[in-house]
């Protein structure tokens, strides 16, 4: 189990490491490339320099080279000349009116003499010699010598004489030191992994580092060419990076070549020790990791029985062993919060609204797995009780401006006082906000409540409805609280009591002394674990409904009507969740005896309800979503299309929805209704011959010339011009 990760870091590490190393070379290769082709341009530009001051020296004219007496005169010259710079062994003028003659600072000769006893030891053509001596531009040409061996040729630079009126009349031929260019292109590299050359602008090869081993290849210009065009070249001594620098004023490239295969010998040393290394570390640990291992089974087993307390026992686990069993359960675990932990990774903001929409909706039952991502989503709580109220926004329609609704929903997000803390959950769906208090040390629910209620009236002018639950002691049963939050507010709207502010607790007080009665709270908390899912509030409600009314209806008619009431009341929200086909189930329920039979149908068509609630926890705000999204679709066109339309369609208020469709979309109601509208308008203009008003109009725009403009803005064309390019 070691060696294979082992493997894969060391993997890892040799190519990051080879990866690093290679870049440094072509960078220190590149760098040191152009220190050499900085020393070397400043040479020959310094000859190039000579030679200009050359035309301007009266002493070295062909007349004078001529001249019996003042020859003498033109040698000393060429002797001083000779000592300006380092880089030069010998320097000769020809003249184009002296064909046959050289002149230097040991004499003149012709050329016989200059290639058969001067420079006997050279390939010297005398063709192309001639050629390079009548060129019009600076020439750099390398001679080798007459038995082709490892030692350096003759390295030549031509440089034509000019007039004042910038006629060529004849050429200063310097032959270099080619020890000094050797060692100045030896300090650009390591010799034992590498060499530098100089080339031609045809791509011969000029000079180098060291004339060892140097490829065949590299005396052939096609190939050399295409080398150069790559970054790196295996051979059979090794791969070569490959590492150029141009020098446009006199044509010459320098390339280095690296091998990296010597270059990288000390990581592979090192990675070969460190593997010896860690295998005999790993051979004689077997014993001790075996030793270890025995003494280690306790505390798996005591995490073994921690991830079923928090999973459950798995079926078909019974075969498997103790690893297996955890390994299971954490893939279990990691399925079930998958969305949740992708939705935290992404948005953290976003993140804490689902924790708490999916605290409140009783998706989490244990409280370690609570306090771990409460934790992760930097939600702080105090831990002496807990309760949820329920602040409606629907009077946020029609007695609060825009920004008001903006600042209640920002406002109402985090929330703190003296002991206790508060966090906001939107929901669209009905139209409120759920707060999650936590309370301190000997904090009172209802004054904390009332001091909530007090900064939303300060801050926001309107006093809200609020419905509030009661208070639980662990947070896995605060959708207990949630539900019983929902059912104040709900009674609260159907009541049509003054006050602002209802406890679930209070709505027994609330109702009027009557012979025959109802239990209305019961009821109302029935009917919103239904809608929320939670089966085993519904369970308990159920059974408590049912002990009420054998309890407080003394005879059978009054039995019968309460019992029908009860299902009445399953039956309502199953249609409402499931649809139309729960009738049916609803109708053999109606065939019960006793209340004691019935109770069991409530439960089994409660159950259903909640099933179905399960699979689509999302239902209702996913169905409106999808509504309004068609809806948009289909109306964008209208040219009275607005968002004030869309929420009343739906009841809702704009700001609410403004801030629905960003979430949802990403965009903003204006840019989502802009890009669909200029698609069609594109799709139209492509697929269609209709005149260009008419598609621009049928999209929703009446001032044609106004989009016609913001079209080319957008799209950088005219509509026109889109049309002919795309047809």
């Amino acid at each position: 189990m070691f060696l294979l990760p082992f493997s894969i870091v060391s993997f890892i590490w040799y190519r990051t490491s080879t990866t690093s190393i290679n870049d440094q070379i072509d960078l220190s290769a590149k760098n040191q490339l152009i220190q050499v082709q900085s020393i070397m341009s400043g040479n020959l530009s310094q000859l190039d320099l000579i030679t200009k001051q050359m035309t301007y020296n009266p002493s070295l004219t062909e007349k004078m080279a001529t001249h019996p007496y003042y020859a003498t005169e033109m040698i000393k010259e060429l002797q001083r000349y000779k000592i300006y710079s380092n880089l030069i062994e010998e320097l000769y003028i020809y003249f184009y009116d002296q064909p046959n003659k050289l002149y230097s600072a040991s004499g003149q000769m012709d050329f016989s003499t200059f290639i058969e006893r001067r420079y006997d030891l050279f390939v010297f053509e005398e063709k192309g010699l001639r050629e390079s001596l009548s060129t019009n531009v600076p020439l750099i040409y390398t001679v080798p010598k007459v038995s082709f061996d490892d030692s350096l040729g003759l390295m030549s630079y031509f440089v034509p004489l000019t007039s004042a009126e910038g006629s060529p009349y004849g050429t200063v031929m310097y032959t270099m030191k080619m020890l000094d260019i050797q060692r100045a292109l030896e300090k650009a590299i390591d010799q034992e992994s590498g060499k530098v050359l100089m080339l031609d602008k045809h791509y011969r090869l000029l000079a180098a580092s060291t004339m060892d081993d140097i490829p065949e290849m590299m005396y052939r210009p096609l190939q050399v060419e295409a080398l150069l065009k790559e970054e790196s070249k295996k051979t059979s001594e090794g791969e070569f990076r490959i590492s150029t620098v141009q020098d446009e004023d006199f044509g010459i490239t320098y390339a280095a070549l690296t091998n990296g295969s010597l270059a990288l010998k000390d990581v592979k040393k090192t990675q070969l020790r460190s593997l010896t290394i860690v295998m005999f570390l790993l051979a004689s640990g077997v014993v001790v990791v075996i030793f270890i291992g025995r003494r280690q089974y306790q505390p798996i087993h005591e995490l073994e029985k921690l991830m079923e307390q928090q999973m459950g026992d798995a079926s078909g686990d019974e075969e498997l062993d103790s690893l297996d069993k955890i390994g299971n359960h954490v893939v279990t675990f990691l399925k079930q919060n998958k969305e949740l932990h992708q939705e935290i990774k992404r948005q953290t903001p976003l993140a804490r609204e689902q924790v708490l929409r999916k605290l409140l909706m009783g998706r989490f039952k244990d409280n370690q797995e609570i306090d771990l991502l409460l934790q992760a989503v930097n939600v702080k709580l105090y831990s002496h009780g807990y309760f949820v109220m329920l602040v409606d926004t629907k009077m946020v329609t029609t007695t609060t401006s825009i920004q008001n609704q903006e600042f209640l929903m920002s406002f109402l997000d985090d929330l703190s006082g003296e002991n206790y803390q508060a966090y906001g959950s939107e929901l669209l769906s009905s139209q409120a906000i759920a707060l999650l208090v936590s309370l301190g040390k000997n904090s009172d629910p209802q004054k904390v409540v009332k001091e909530i209620v007090a900064k939303i009236v300060l801050e926001n002018v309107v006093a809200p409805t609020v419905g509030v639950g009661g208070v639980v002691k662990e947070l896995s049963a605060v959708n207990l609280s949630y539900i019983e939050g929902l059912a104040a507010l709900e009674y609260h709207t159907i009541s049509g009591l003054p006050n602002q502010i209802l406890f679930f607790n209070d709505i027994k007080h609330t109702k009027k002394k009557e012979t025959f009665s109802y239990p209305t709270e019961e009821q109302l908390k029935l009917r919103q674990s239904l809608q929320q899912g939670n089966y085993e509030i519904a369970e308990e409600t159920i059974h408590e409904l049912v002990q009420k009314g054998i309890k407080e209806q003394p005879t059978i008619a009054g039995m019968k009507l309460y019992s029908y009431y009860l299902l009445n009341s399953v039956v309502t929200s199953g249609v409402e969740i499931v649809g139309q086909d729960f009738f049916q189930e609803a109708e053999a329920a109606a065939d019960f005896s006793n209340i004691f039979e019935l109770e069991k149908e409530l439960l089994a068509m409660s159950k259903r309800i909640c099933c179905v609630v399960q699979k689509n926890p999302k239902n209702q705000e996913s169905q409106l979503q999808k509504d309004i999204f068609s809806y948009m679709d289909a109306h964008y066109t209208s040219q009275e299309f607005s968002l004030e339309q869309v929420a009343e369609e739906f009841d809702v208020s704009v700001s609410y929805l403004s801030r629905f469709i960003k979430k949802e979309s990403g965009v903003t109601f204006s840019k989502y209704v802009q890009d669909r509208r200029l698609e069609k308008i594109k799709r139209d203009l492509i697929e269609t011959g209709a005149p260009i008003k008419d598609i621009i109009t049928a999209a929703g725009y009446y001032d044609v010339s106004n989009y016609t403009r913001k079209f080319k803005t957008i799209v950088g064309m005219t509509p026109g011009q889109f049309r002919e390019k795309n047809r």
